[in-house]
């Protein structure tokens, strides 16, 4: 009798069931159903991957299959539905700069692309709210927020759009839990709000949301989330929030992809929105509830519901520096890390471990000190994540950043930038010094994000301080020289993404961060970014686009407009610094890379195609 298999012998690659392997899970492959399979009740599910190769014919047709499904969803919605849900109070920020996004007295309408005439005007000063109805044939989908780089408009919207060159294959590939059979996880179609979520089902949206946290600019720790996605409970690790707990699962919804989780979200996003309401109301776990409103704005954006993002990021900062998170001094940290290390660690009243108020913080919300560096290290990030979504996401949309960035001490940001090492005797942070672990992502994100809006607000003053666009200049420069080098697809990587879509997103956001600041000219500079922004495009792959960050709908924007501006000199005695035919292939790709990005994320498709 042969022996039988060890729970403990590693698979080769390939071997697990595909159910398995959608999911992340450790598979034994026991046959005809593995044990995680048989554990979750799903042995319909566990089906084993045929080793034969298969044809291109037959990979055509499984695609061509999954598309004609998805048609037929799609054609199943109700495409009144969306328009509504990002309908906007005209008039609401007509006190924002008229010129925030504006590109001169360029003309912008009727761009020839390969046969179809793309019209990206920006709107005016003020900007009429229109018809909310949707026809069959369009649906008309404007902001009403001036200055927004989405606010578009025209007579088609991306999803009515064919290619424009009518040459390339569809524009979108499948997520892993796209298309998943309702039968899968009996319990979640029929689950009752009002009874705790199942254990099986918090694992797999917790799995989701890991592996996309990175698109929510959410790098704190995970030791909690792990914790919860095992069962398990460890003394002195605080549970989250349910606040924060739902605006997961919320999110983790929305990048599955799949109509059975979809029809979840409108579940956990009310959940999120009531559990704020009453962490608020008791003052219970405010940075959790932080956190929770920043995930939620990012949600909120990346569905094209602008001004009710805009209302949670601006709740999330406002809370933060009422907290005191954006002056966390290097006093805290060293203390904490001291008193992480002393008998009596967990006792605030004798470890030392100073309160956010210390050290002159301005702190007006009465919080309980961080009981350990994890706890403080946790603070830290998530200061980082609200101020990069205060920040690049007002710029996106043409409104008012929310945190301070001031002259007054009250409001000048000193926390350390992410991950600064507990050791390092770091007193503040200089918001453009290039030091402070350049090669750390997250810091890297953090410090672009800092650029990005910097940038733009010296290109739309009309009159810029000469000095604060030498020293950004000067810090940009600096940036570009401590950014490690993207080196595009990497064959270790067995998944998708197939590269590095965190250092894209730094690399894309930094170049247009040089298109900002010389927005006025087209200097050379300004072409080599935006060309370097193209390559970066057509390096990816079809499966990498439901990993990028939703931000770069608003990067590419920017380079879409400069090519614009380059086409507008095309006609006139000034030469372009591109040849006509060239600039309408970069546009073209930057139509099709905003198609594709459109179907993960709504924001991207408000830009309109007109035939």
């Amino acid at each position: 009798m042969p022996p039988k298999k060890t729970s403990g012998a590693p698979l080769q690659r390939g071997l697990a069931c595909l159910s398995c392997r959608k999911r992340k899970l450790k598979c034994d492959g026991q046959k005809p159903v593995c044990s995680p399979c048989a554990k979750m009740k799903r042995p319909e599910e566990c089906e084993y991957e045929d080793r034969r190769q298969k044809s291109r014919t037959q990979k055509l047709k499984e695609k061509l299959a999954m598309l004609e499904d998805r048609i037929k969803e799609l054609e199943g919605s109700d495409p009144a539905a969306s328009a509504s849900s990002s309908t906007d109070s005209p008039g609401l920020f007509d006190q924002v700069d008229p010129g925030v996004g504006a590109l001169g007295d360029v003309d912008q309408n009727q761009i020839s692309l390969g046969g179809a005439s793309l019209s990206l005007a920006w709107p005016s000063t003020s900007t009429s709210q229109g018809s909310s109805s949707s026809s069959s044939s369009s649906v008309g989908l404007s902001l009403s927020v001036p200055g927004s780089p989405f606010a578009f408009t025209g007579g088609q919207s991306w999803g009515d759009m064919d290619n424009a060159t009518g040459s390339r294959e569809s524009s979108f590939e499948m997520s892993p839990f796209t298309g998943m059979p309702n039968s899968m996880f009996p319990d979640m179609p029929h689950w009752d709000p009002s009874t705790p979520l199942p254990f099986e089902n918090k694992k797999i949206l917790l799995e989701i949301f890991i592996s996309h946290r990175h698109q929510c600019w959410c790098f704190s720790d995970t030791t909690r989330l792990d914790i919860l996605s095992n069962g398990e409970s460890m003394a002195g690790v605080p549970e989250p929030h349910p606040a924060l707990m739902n605006s997961i699962y919320l999110l983790a919804c929305h990048f599955a992809r799949s109509p059975y989780f979809s029809e979840l979200e409108s579940t956990f996003l009310t959940r999120a929105l009531r559990e704020i309401t009453v962490a608020l109301d008791n003052q219970d776990r405010l940075v959790d509830v932080v956190q929770a409103s920043s995930l939620l704005a990012i949600y909120l954006y990346a569905n094209s519901r602008i001004l009710e993002g805009y209302c949670h990021s601006f709740s999330a900062a406002r809370l933060a520096v009422g907290l005191g998170l954006h002056q966390i001094q290097y006093t805290d940290v060293s203390q904490s890390k001291s008193s992480s290390s002393s008998p009596s660690a967990g006792d605030p009243t004798t470890s030392g471990v100073m309160t956010l108020t210390a050290a002159g913080s301005s702190a007006s919300i009465a919080t309980t000190p961080p009981k350990d560096s994890a706890e403080l290290r946790e603070r830290i990030s998530t200061f980082w994540q609200v101020f990069m979504v205060d920040r690049c996401w007002s710029v996106a949309n043409g409104l008012p950043v929310a945190l301070p960035d001031g002259e007054h001490h009250q409001g000048r940001i000193k926390t350390p930038w992410p991950d600064a090492s507990l050791d390092d005797g770091i007193t503040s942070v200089g918001m453009f010094d290039p030091l402070g672990n350049p090669v750390y992502m997250p810091s890297l994100k953090a410090k672009a994000a800092a650029l990005y809006e910097r940038t733009f607000r010296i290109a739309s003053s009309v009159h810029p301080n000469w000095a604060e666009f030498t020293s950004t200049s000067n810090a940009l420069q600096r940036f570009h020289a401590c950014l490690p080098m993207f080196s595009g697809f990497e064959p270790w990587r067995s998944q998708a993404p197939f590269l590095d879509v965190e250092l894209l997103a730094i690399h894309t956001i930094a170049n247009v961060c040089t298109i900002n600041l010389n927005k006025n000219n087209l200097e050379m500079d300004n072409v080599q970014a935006a060309n370097y922004v193209l390559s970066l495009i057509k390096q990816l792959s079809q499966a990498d686009y439901e990993w990028l960050d939703p931000l770069m709908s608003a990067c590419w924007t920017t380079v879409a407009k400069l090519y614009i501006q380059m086409l507008s000199l095309s006609g006139a005695s000034v030469s372009a610094p591109l040849p006509v035919y060239a600039l309408e292939q970069e546009l073209d790709v930057l139509v099709n890379a905003m198609k594709t990005l459109s179907a993960f994320f709504p924001l991207a498709g408000k830009y309109t195609i007109r035939s």
